[in-house]
């Protein structure tokens, strides 16, 4: 009588857990994105010289690029379902009238695998990295590197966790890179410090005028050469809307197919550019003394290249996606039901904005 007590008990639980499983998972009919394996990867993590058939053309001749500089010309709001309280906020120790480098930007984080910088990232909240899709790769055992500027030390402010899971956008295209953007959840909540902070991300009708002023900070490869730098580097940019950024760079290489499209911004400063292994980094603005990333280090063409600007996934306009991922594991935590598992299941249940 007991062992049938415990299967009728177990069934009715499974019968009463039905109706959420139903509204976790929907079958598509299109198959959900699988990343590449290490064996045949798109392009090596991190890299920058993408989408396919990029550079097919002569490049024709010279072209000026101008950007009007602002530091005002930005307006809208931060997502308060998303950026957690204080985001965007550095506590920075000043040395020789400079800001200390290793609280500049606390946000960033290293994605590693094997002990080897990968891709870089952010923290957006205690236990939520956001960093690009075309970064996650076969079937790596992930880590990220938090509260440190150096990709390899091991001071008192490193803290190396984890990863538990990655939810890629279900439409990620290797290709065109479009939809170059994941969320990456730590295996377990990192505690705030100087050395470490979230950044705010905005809300979807956030927006930063061209010729805004912004930075982007990583690890990867200076000036286009094979040397990784270990030391965080930083450079400003100035915005492009993604119409002005194609007519670029459909001018400098020849080419007749629309190359940056909606739900990219670009970010360019003559010799100071993206480069291999900077890829899923932030690119952020300030407003009224609070950070808010705007971009994900997505794509450009060569390292730091005059007239060519560096492509980034838009922030705000994945804002419904990202809050989307993040309530869902929030309910089904909250449930106590397999936590997280809509994270585990088939890509299905995540919906494109």
């Amino acid at each position: 009588m007991a062992s049938l007590g415990c299967a009728l008990g177990l069934l009715l639980w499974l019968l009463l857990l039905e109706p959420r499983l139903g509204e976790g998972y929907r079958p598509s009919e299109e198959p959900a994105m699988t990343p590449a394996s290490p064996e045949a990867p798109p392009g090596p993590p991190g890299a920058l010289e993408s989408p396919q058939m990029l550079i097919s053309t002569a490049v024709p001749g010279p072209l000026t690029l101008t950007v009007e500089s602002s530091q005002a010309a930005i307006f809208g709001t931060f997502s308060p379902q998303v950026s957690q309280p204080g985001c965007g906020q550095r506590s920075m120790r000043i040395a020789g009238g400079l800001p200390a480098a290793e609280r500049k930007w606390p946000w960033q984080v290293s994605l590693q695998a094997r002990d080897r910088h990968m891709c870089g990232g952010s923290l957006i909240a205690s236990r939520w990295v956001l960093t690009a899709a075309h970064c996650i790769i076969g079937h790596e055992e992930y880590t990220v590197r938090l509260g440190d500027t150096h990709s390899h030390s091991h001071s008192k402010t490193t803290l190396v966790v984890p990863v538990e899971d990655i939810v890629c956008h279900r439409f990620y295209d290797a290709k065109t890179l479009r939809h170059d953007i994941a969320l990456v959840l730590l295996s377990f909540s990192v505690n705030y410090s100087s050395y470490i902070q979230p950044v705010c991300l905005p809300e979807r009708a956030f927006h930063v005028e061209s010729g805004t002023e912004c930075w982007v900070a990583g690890w990867g490869r200076l000036a286009g050469g094979e040397t990784v730098s270990v030391h965080l580097q930083e450079t400003k940019q100035l915005i492009l809307h993604y119409k002005k950024c194609n007519q670029i760079l459909l001018t400098r290489l020849g080419s007749l197919r629309n190359l940056v499209k909606k739900g990219m911004i670009c970010g360019y400063q003559d010799g100071k550019s993206l480069c291999k292994g900077d890829s899923g980094g932030p690119l952020v603005c300030e407003l009224n003394a609070t950070w808010v990333q705007v971009g994900i280090v997505s794509w450009g063409v060569g390292c730091g290249r005059k007239n060519y600007p560096g492509v980034y996934t838009e922030v705000s306009f994945y804002k419904d996606w990202v809050i989307g991922q993040l309530s869902q594991a929030r309910s089904w935590d909250s449930a106590g039901f397999f936590p997280l598992l809509c994270l585990l299941l088939p890509l299905g249940v995540l919906v494109a904005p």
